[in-house]
């Protein structure tokens, strides 16, 4: 066992693994635990261990907890009743200690194992009927979540810790995408997400059925993190609501005839300025002036409001029927094109934000799409930004719900 005595934060129900970076080899005879690959470049060190402490490191190779090794150690070395309290305690400080060096890497706890104090607070959201339970300090939460604020679920669909530390050790995986603003890694059991432009958010950790994402952020908490925070737990929620069957449009939206109509297309085509058009003369509320959720409830397509919304500043709580999704490329004159089948569901997919780190992401999006493809209006808008382009859609709305002509 090791010697320097570290403060831990480890309790008995913790679960424990080996860190896979970390190598057990003996040097003359003498068992150490040694840094491998991206550890050796860290320059992370590694340590001398006693007989007993190689044993323990060798049950490591799953998860475990300290109670489990100490009855399993007990066993091993044929220890009375009356040693294990001793046994326990000195492999709780075993664990402890090389927890703190990230040789061994606990899980982190859950929700309701976190102590709960004046500098730290729940707080429960719902989008689209799923709740999100976030921890953590309190000066740290965005106030953009406010007005999806809810009661605190017992059972929420996701949980969200915010970590005031950075992880002890920086575990890799599987490169699945890197971009300026998100690089995500894949590991046997999570994602590891990374963002390179928010400096305070060191990284987050993704549970693959999206139960549960851990962020490792540095203080200060200030209005310019949680900005940084409110745009990065955006990704956890959009892999959340893809596993239930719902997809992210970046798109700014209406209301129109009692349904929601989305004009999609990407960054400075004229979107926001379409939107815009159709609410100074048509005087219809714009819902979200950048992102919508897409959903079908028992074969009717819907949309539901979320908290980001790009520079708009405009967002909608509400859930709306979904009339169509009209995509524009700029033109000298106003026309509607109508679109194959084919055309259709793929200029829609092109234009969702929701995760398409592999094939199984990217076919729930598609079932998606196509099951939408066949209730809502989707056509292409050649437009200028001027007043007559509204018309022609509206002409288009009205002749697809069979309206009398404008």
């Amino acid at each position: 066992m090791t010697s320097n005595i570290v403060t831990p934060n480890i309790k008995k129900q913790s679960m424990i693994r080996q860190n896979k970076y970390y190598v057990l080899k003996r040097i003359a005879k003498v068992p150490y635990l040694l840094p491998v690959g991206q550890l050796i470049a860290d320059q992370q060190r590694g340590i001398r261990i006693n007989e007993t402490g190689a044993y323990l490191w060798k049950l490591l190779r799953k998860d475990r907890s300290v109670e489990e090794l100490s009855r399993l150690c007990a066993e091993h070395y044929a220890a009375g009743p009356e040693a294990l309290p001793r046994l326990e305690e000195d492999i709780l400080e075993f664990v402890s200690q090389l927890t703190a060096q990230g040789i061994l890497i606990s899980t982190p706890c859950s929700l309701s194992e976190e102590p709960f104090s004046e500098t730290n607070q729940y707080k429960c959201i719902r989008i689209a009927g799923l709740t999100c339970m976030l921890y953590g300090p309190a000066q740290a939460f965005p106030p953009e979540l406010d007005a999806f604020a809810c009661e605190p679920a017992e059972n929420p669909h996701q949980r969200i810790q915010v970590l005031a530390h950075v992880p002890s050790v920086r575990e890799n995986g599987k490169l699945l995408l890197r971009s300026d603003e998100l690089s995500v890694l894949e590991c046997k059991e999570k994602y590891i997400l990374l963002f390179p432009s928010a400096a305070q958010i060191a990284e987050a950790h993704l549970t693959k059925d999206a139960s549960q994402c851990t962020f490792y952020c540095t203080a200060p908490f200030t209005r310019f993190f949680q900005s940084d925070l409110f745009h990065a737990l955006q990704l956890p929620f959009l892999y959340l609501a893809q596993r239930h069957h719902m997809a992210v449009l970046h798109s700014s939206s209406i209301l129109y005839e009692g349904k929601a109509w989305l004009f999609s297309a990407s960054s400075g085509t004229g979107k926001s300025t379409h939107a815009d058009l159709w609410h100074s003369l048509i005087q219809v509320p714009v819902l979200n002036g950048d992102l919508n959720l897409l959903a079908m409830d028992n074969g009717q397509a819907l949309i539901h409001g979320i908290p980001w919304c790009g520079s708009s500043g405009l967002s909608d709580t509400g859930t709306h029927p979904l009339g169509g999704i009209i995509l524009l490329r700029q033109s000298p004159k106003d026309y509607v094109e109508q679109l194959s089948e084919d055309q259709k569901r793929l200029l829609v997919l092109q234009r969702l934000i929701s995760p398409a780190w592999d094939g199984k992401l990217y076919g729930r999006s598609l079932r998606l799409v196509d099951a939408l493809a066949g209730q809502i209006l989707i056509c292409r808008l050649h437009c200028t930004p001027r007043p007559e382009a509204v018309e022609v859609v509206r002409t288009e709305i009205h002749r697809y719900l069979q309206y009398p002509q404008i």
